[in-house]
């Protein structure tokens, strides 16, 4: 087999899923409109274009700061079905922290779901991409005033010939041909009228945002930028507090003026581990409402709490209301499916769930175990409500058998030059990057389907472990309020020697889409990859559009001097359809001529792929 061969596990179809919706789970919420509050409007346009308020300090007086943003994960056990003697040979790296659990790789009884196919890796694709947002550009937004970080957390969204893209604390907009719109990039401390994440005069700390989302609602032409922050004192010291911030556009052109909102998140009246900061946000929309998920942690101790759901009035966002109509769900640490809960997105195009007064989907997977074989599906139903002054919306759950899926361990990279790394004392040694953990990446619903991706562990053709990818395709039905839902399709990917990270995919209204990774090992330095996928078939080929040129080589890799560390590696990837059809993704890769700019040389690519 061709080393560079991806072999790709196709389960058999099953039904199930059907047999499990007896067990159904309801929840509770509360309406919460007036803790959603418009702060202030601000012009992206304007703020690229204004002239230097705070002018970065020279080197000498304050060196670049860095933080590096911990991957928090819920407290995880050996499930106890498996024995160590089904798991493969794999040794474990010592740093790799909760990953270094024992796990069902793929092949062992625990986990099999199928034949195998093999695929080639075509790095020469012919796809139309650009480079996005790099370390260097993210640290001189609001002129220099912002921190190094890691790891490359991206969000992207594309709409009407533009396309918005935000990592970390920075974003910035481009025509559909990568042309910058903006003359700079932003900070979304800028964005939600926050002062800057650190001055770089006197040292003093603002809000550091972080978790960004972006998205582009195509019913009502709104675009969307999300974060979080822990809230922290001026020296940097977290504080037992927490705040969402959103942005919402005034108009379909996202270089103009948007509206923003802030909400205190501590949730102090919550008296099970709190107060809390959000975590992990993930966002959603159906026809009625726009919809944040995110994990709660302890604020004096970064335990995980309990999950939320927030369920915002799309149109009351849209008109920019002061006050827009809110619900809320808080959901226990119970099961284990209650960590890192996925609400779905519809493409352009297709059909809203309208039945049961309009339905919002989530799906996550079992994060109390190292591996496990099921999925809970949500359905949010009621969701027409939220264009009432009263929203009144009922959450059910239920748990479907599917593959099994694991913690993956870190990866490994290429030998390359580390100019940062090679600068310290002593030297730094090429690190691993973290293979993230199994949570539910990604989730569309379209033709009354959802589509989801996972990280997992996997083992290659040489029965190496490996990380690798998940896709499921199920069928939800909800009817006489009664959930169910079946596996339609499912299966597994990896790459021969290497690694596959944070899966990501997007379908258009016929079911035809594609998966976005970056591909990365002994092989590849960290580049942006395609995976073509639809309804009834996965490619035979994995598509490279944007080569890596070289191995990370950031801070985050070197927090333990003269040993190999894990760098953090970007959180998600985004895949997204447009009204056209096609699918627009962005990952995290290496791109060339970067150089370790500040601490760091990460950057991110943008690419466009026609089903």
């Amino acid at each position: 087999m061709n080393r560079f061969a991806i072999r790709i596990l196709l389960a058999a179809s099953t039904a199930a899923g059907l047999a499990w919706s007896q067990g159904q789970t309801f929840y509770g919420g509360v309406p919460i409109t007036g803790q959603l509050v418009l702060h202030t409007t601000v012009n992206l346009s304007q703020l690229a274009a204004a002239p230097a308020a705070l002018r970065a300090a020279p080197m000498l007086v304050l060196p670049t700061p860095s933080k590096a943003v911990p991957l928090l994960r819920p407290p995880v056990t050996v499930r106890p079905a498996i024995q160590p003697a089904a798991v493969a040979d794999n040794a474990r790296h010592p740093l790799a922290g909760e990953s270094a659990m024992l796990s069902a790789p793929v092949g062992t009884a625990a986990a099999q779901a199928g034949s195998a196919t093999s695929v080639s890796v075509n790095p020469l694709a012919q796809m139309f991409g650009f480079s996005g947002l790099t370390h260097a550009q993210q640290l001189a937004a609001n002129n220099g005033n912002q921190f190094s970080i890691e790891p490359p957390s991206q969000g992207l969204a594309v709409a009407n010939g533009y396309v918005l893209e935000g990592v970390n604390n920075a974003v910035r907009v481009y025509t559909t041909s990568g042309v910058p719109l903006l003359s700079s990039a932003v900070s979304t401390n800028q964005v939600f009228g926050l002062p800057p994440a650190i001055n770089r005069f006197t040292g003093v700390n603002g809000p550091f945002p972080t978790d960004i989302r972006v998205f582009y609602d195509h019913t009502s032409s709104r675009w969307f930028i999300l974060q979080r922050a822990w809230d922290n004192d001026e020296g940097g010291i977290n504080l037992p507090s927490s705040h969402l911030y959103l942005a919402v556009s005034q108009s379909s052109d996202p270089t103009g003026t948007y509206n923003v909102y802030w909400m205190d998140t501590t949730n102090g009246q919550n008296f099970y581990g709190c107060p809390c900061f959000p975590d992990y946000m993930q966002i959603g929309a159906d026809q009625f409402g726009f919809y944040i998920t995110a994990n709660e942690y302890n604020a004096y101790y970064p335990y995980f709490v309990d999950a939320t759901i927030l369920a915002i009035s799309k149109a009351a966002l849209a008109s920019g209301a002061a006050t827009p109509a809110a619900f809320q769900f808080i959901i226990p640490n119970g099961t284990g499916h209650e960590f890192a809960i996925q609400p779905a997105s519809t493409p352009p195009g297709a059909s809203y769930f309208v039945a049961n007064g309009g339905v919002e989907y989530f799906v996550s997977s079992q994060s109390r175990f190292s591996w496990d074989n099921t999925m809970a599906v949500w359905a949010m139903t009621n969701t027409s409500t939220l264009l009432t002054a009263n929203p009144n919306l009922q959450l059910i759950r239920i748990t479907i058998p599917t593959l099994a899926y694991s913690y993956p361990d870190v990866a490994d990279q290429k030998s390359g030059p580390l100019p940062y790394g090679s600068t310290l004392i002593p030297p730094g040694l090429l690190a691993y990057l973290d293979g993230n953990d199994n949570r539910v990446l990604s989730l569309y619903y379209s033709g009354g389907r959802l589509y989801l991706t996972l990280a997992t562990q996997v083992t290659d053709d040489g029965g190496r472990a490996r990380v690798g990818g998940a896709y499921l395709i199920l069928s939800p039905t909800l009817r006489a309020g009664v959930l169910a839902a079946s596996v339609v399709r499912q299966g597994y990917i990896q790459v021969n020697g290497n690694h596959l990270l944070r899966p990501s995919i997007a379908v258009n209204p016929q079911g035809r889409g594609a998966i976005v990774v970056t591909l990365v090992g002994q092989d590849y330095y960290p580049s942006a990859a395609v995976l073509p996928i639809d309804f009834a078939s996965t490619s035979t080929t994995l598509q490279i559009a944007g080569m890596g040129a070289g191995p990370e080589d950031g801070f985050s890799g070197y927090l333990s001097p003269g040993t190999q560390g894990v760098a953090r590696w970007g959180d998600y990837a985004v895949a997204l359809a447009a009204a056209d059809g096609s699918i627009w993704m962005a990952t995290e890769y290496i791109p060339p001529n970067a150089g370790p700019v500040q601490k760091a040389n990460w950057g991110t690519y943008i690419m466009r792929y026609v089903p």
